[in-house]
């Protein structure tokens, strides 16, 4: 046996444990119970190097206050308890932003410009151990709402930038099934989701993390053909991008989850708005001039 088949580096080890990940949380958005979700999720973050994970799923005709309440987060109780009594919902950046974001967005895309209270509560919030930075994730696969996954960190400067440029796109499949697996009661019927055949192979292409050309040249169909079945899957699931449409059919039961085993996929989501390209690589924004995250192909 060869020294290569006997070691692995410790990206291939997080790849594996996102991938068991995907598979643990399919299972629940698929229907299974489980006693404690808030300790299942716990243990998955801490296996894939992350510190915390916060969940909301934000409904315009509910109050903040209760979908806080309802939230599902990795928190310490003293902090879940301070950011009640001190209104902090009112002025987190994370809410404020998240409410109309279409793309994930670092926290430090926002830290330098932040008003008094905001900076006052980020500064808080890490003396509690919340974590050094955070990425936040909108899941907009339901009308009239948005679901908010966050994950936060003790990595820094140049270890962060490469743990996103890595991870991103896991990242977002993994918050589509947080929020498929919190909400199980009012996921989607397969049964109500009819994809063409082409479609089911050109979503699972996607979920493979192969490009749209990929895709064309392996199903011998041309590039745009490809695009349509995409689009059609993507329209058909109710979701804003390819990405959140491989999560929701696994969570609806259209597409098993043992097609995102062992696979590095990319996640595809359209350039400024939820219209349906859904074939690009998202980047997220540190600055007004500087993109710092690229999902990057075959890595």
């Amino acid at each position: 046996m060869s020294e290569t088949s006997i070691h692995t580096s410790p990206s291939d080890r997080l790849t594996d444990r996102f991938d068991q990940a995907f598979q643990s949380l399919a299972v629940l958005a698929l229907g299974q119970t489980v006693e404690d979700m808030t300790g299942h999720v716990r243990e998955i973050i801490t296996t894939i190097d992350l510190k915390h994970m916060s969940y909301a799923r934000f409904v315009t005709k509910r109050s903040e206050d209760i979908t806080l309440l309802a939230a599902l987060v990795t928190y310490p109780m003293d902090w879940q308890l301070r950011y009640f009594a001190r209104r902090y919902h009112d002025v987190d950046p994370v809410i404020r932003l998240g409410l109309t974001a279409t793309l994930p967005f670092d926290w430090r895309s926002f830290r330098a410009a932040l008003p008094k209270k905001s900076s006052l509560f980020m500064a808080d919030a890490a003396q509690h151990g919340i974590g050094v930075n955070g990425v936040t994730i909108p899941v907009r696969n339901r009308p009239n709402g948005v679901g908010l996954v966050s994950f936060t960190s003790d990595l820094a400067g140049q270890d962060w930038d490469e743990y996103m440029q890595r991870f991103i796109g896991k990242l977002q499949i993994l918050a589509c099934l947080i929020d498929a697996a919190s909400s199980v009661k009012t996921k989607l019927s397969s049964n109500a989701i009819e994809l063409t055949k082409r479609e089911e192979e050109a979503l699972v292409w996607a979920a493979r993390g192969k490009t749209a050309n990929d895709a064309a040249n392996i199903m011998s169909v041309s590039y745009a053909s490809v695009k349509t079945y995409l689009e059609n899957a993507r329209r058909k699931l109710g979701c804003t991008n390819v990405t959140h449409a491989v999560a929701a059919a696994i969570a609806a039961g259209v597409i098993p989850p043992q097609v995102l085993k062992g696979t590095n996929s990319i996640a595809y989501c359209p350039p400024e708005s939820a219209s349906a390209d859904g074939l690009k690589p998202p980047s997220m924004r540190l600055g007004a001039r500087k993109e710092i995250v690229q999902v990057q192909q075959g890595i």
